[in-house]
């Protein structure tokens, strides 16, 4: 083969060669154009989806919330509207536990808050086998038993121009014999607060009995004693003063007169009506542990902090003999008090005892003492029940009762009370009680209060039974 034409071999392989490569480099940059292009328009359609996904997420978000924010307007809507009245004051309406329904000032200087206590009851009395003594007039059944609304009040209480001015007007639908009837004022008073002193004007409890003064609604029985009743001063109208501080505090009082075993309650009385020449009281309390507001009631949950006061107090007023049941210008009464009172967990104790000297020149008075004791103790079983029992003793030495000579035997008196109290929760109490009689008799001196069932008896064997449901708001 010549030279020529083997190059010519050569260059003619090396041509095909060539070709045939560049055939399949263009093969190849045609599949990655298409494959780049079927990658761009999946990711088209990647994003277009995210995007329509992204806007349905956010829309469904945006109702979630706008339903959301409507709850929360609604509820802002609903708590103002409790909240508020008298918009152009700013001021603030509503309910608290403990304070009741109130009114308020957006600044707390003028508040007023409305407070009321029910106490409905059934009551059986059962006395000897004579039934009621001579002072029991139809009522001489042996055993008698009924329902009762024994106390229905409204108290409003507050403060008017800043925190020192307060007032309090506490009123009743039913008098102290138990009958409902109209609407009338127990306490109407004005107080103006001072630097370790507050001034009182108006009509107030006497500082005087401390079961008196502790509340109905707090006490442990379904009624006070009876000789509590018998020997409690109620209510005076004049001028008081308090001062305390966080181991002492005094009250005293001057006024037209209170409440004794020898006169009726003295409420409502003015100045042209007034029975006494002078009438004062003053009680001294001492704490020797625990908070004052543990002395508000008689009952002591099971987790109770100690607490311990000890209390004194004097009164006195002599009568002008132009009211009062004729009593003359010489009749007059002093009286002394002294109780102790201890909380612990679970367990509450109190004990008092109550004299009285009253004299008189022309009255048949020469000089009777009455006098008389009570103690009481309390234990909550659980948190919701309470077992508690009182004993009560006294002497009359003669003092029959209001505007009466007094009588040459002496009234002894001498019962013993038992019961439960079950706290349905923080406003409504049912309690329930079993009163028995010790002595042979039950003299009217006693039971000048007959909403508290007893009655008068010449037999052994009375007995009381008392249920009541109490609801406070």
């Amino acid at each position: 083969m010549t030279m020529i034409r083997t190059v010519g071999l050569l260059a003619g392989a090396a041509t095909l060669s060539a070709s045939g490569f560049a055939g399949a480099t263009d093969i190849e940059s045609a599949s990655i154009e298409a494959l780049r292009a079927e990658l761009s328009e999946l990711r088209t359609q990647n994003e277009n989806l995210a995007s329509r996904l992204d806007a349905q997420d956010n829309a469904w978000l945006n109702e979630t919330r706008s339903a959301e924010i409507r709850g929360i307007v609604q509820d802002v809507l609903a708590d103002s509207q409790s909240r508020t009245s008298l918009q152009d004051g700013g001021a603030m309406a509503g309910y608290k536990a403990g304070r009741g329904f109130f009114l308020s000032s957006q600044d707390g200087n003028y508040t007023m808050n409305i407070t009321g206590q029910l106490q409905t009851r059934w009551v059986m009395s059962h006395v000897g086998d004579d039934g009621g003594g001579p002072g029991a007039g139809n009522n001489t059944n042996k055993t008698n038993w009924g329902f009762q609304v024994r106390r229905a009040k409204l108290r409003f209480q507050g403060n008017v121009v800043d925190k020192t001015w307060h007032y309090k007007i506490d009123g009743s639908f039913v008098d102290s014999n138990g009958q409902a009837g109209g609407f009338a004022f127990q306490e109407a008073v004005i107080g103006h607060d001072m630097e370790n002193m507050t001034l009182t004007l108006g009509q107030f409890k006497t500082p005087w009995n401390r079961e008196e003064l502790v509340s109905s609604e707090h006490q442990l029985a379904v009624e006070r004693s009876l000789v509590n009743e018998y020997f409690n001063a109620d209510r005076m109208v004049g001028v008081g003063i308090e001062m305390k501080n966080d181991a002492w505090r005094l009250n005293a009082a001057y006024g037209n007169g209170f409440r004794t075993a020898y006169n009726g309650d003295y409420t409502n009385t003015n100045s042209s009506n007034n029975p006494t020449k002078w009438s004062a009281a003053a009680r001294f309390d001492y704490k020797l542990s625990g908070d004052w507001s543990d002395f508000d009631s008689f009952t002591s949950s099971m987790d109770s902090d100690e607490a311990m006061m000890v209390g004194f107090a004097v009164a006195g007023q002599s009568w002008n003999g132009e009211f009062a049941q004729q009593l003359s210008d010489s009749a007059s009464v002093m009286g002394l008090t002294a109780d102790f009172s201890m909380k612990m967990a679970g367990m509450s104790i109190f004990a008092s005892v109550v004299y009285q000297n009253y004299s008189s020149d022309i009255d048949g008075i020469d000089s009777v003492n009455p006098w008389g004791f009570v103690g009481q103790v309390g234990y909550s079983v659980t948190e919701q029940w309470e077992l508690f029992g009182r004993f009560s003793w006294a002497n009359n030495r003669g003092l029959t009762g209001p505007g009466l000579a007094p009588s040459t035997a002496e009234a002894k008196l001498s019962l013993l009370t038992v019961g439960a109290n079950y706290f349905i929760n923080s406003n409504v109490k049912f309690t329930a009680d079993f009163g028995w009689n010790l002595n042979d008799t039950l003299e009217g001196a006693w039971v000048n209060q007959p909403a508290t069932g007893w009655r008068e008896t010449n037999e052994d064997g009375e007995y009381v039974v008392r249920a009541q449901l109490q609801l406070l708001f």
